[in-house]
């Protein structure tokens, strides 16, 4: 039986993406079992994602490192080292780095699935000027539903 962290057969490796000017690492489960996706982003201050909504996953994000403003339905809320937000399908979200450095947050994707957008989009070199095809992209693909800019 191999060890946790290792290359178990049939595993695949981490892999660092650079998208939406943050840094995404998937953290893959080495046994291929779980059926969550566990993301970690390095987001530089100012750094927000757009409104969007999910129509498929639940996410849970735990802040390790700077503050971050969750928007979630009509809630706003800062959420700093330790904090959690739960953000689930169906409801609109967004968040933003609103600290003075790169925060860190650890994101679980329950079910598994979705990390396979930010592949997507990095492998096909998608930016801001790239909007309405990664909004097509994310609805068509990945039941995400992109509503527009981050809020103020």
């Amino acid at each position: 039986m191999a060890e946790p962290g290792s290359n178990a057969p049939g595993a695949q490796a981490d892999c660092a993406l650079e998208v939406f000017g943050e840094t995404v690492i998937i953290r893959r489960d080495p046994f291929g079992v779980l059926d969550a996706a566990v993301i970690e982003e390095i987001v530089p201050p100012g750094v927000a994602a757009p409104l969007h909504r999910h129509s498929r996953e639940d996410e849970i994000s735990y802040v390790i490192v700077g503050t971050f403003r969750i928007w979630r339905g009509d809630e706003v809320f800062d959420v700093g080292p330790g904090g959690i937000a739960l953000l689930p399908r169906h409801q609109v979200h967004s968040f933003k780095n609103i600290g003075t450095v790169s925060g860190r947050l650890l994101t679980v994707i329950v079910p598994a699935g979705f990390e396979h957008f930010f592949e997507v989009v990095a492998e096909r070199r998608l930016g801001d000027e790239n909007l309405d095809e990664i909004a097509a992209l994310a609805a068509g693909q990945f039941g995400l539903e992109i509503m527009g800019p981050p809020p103020g």
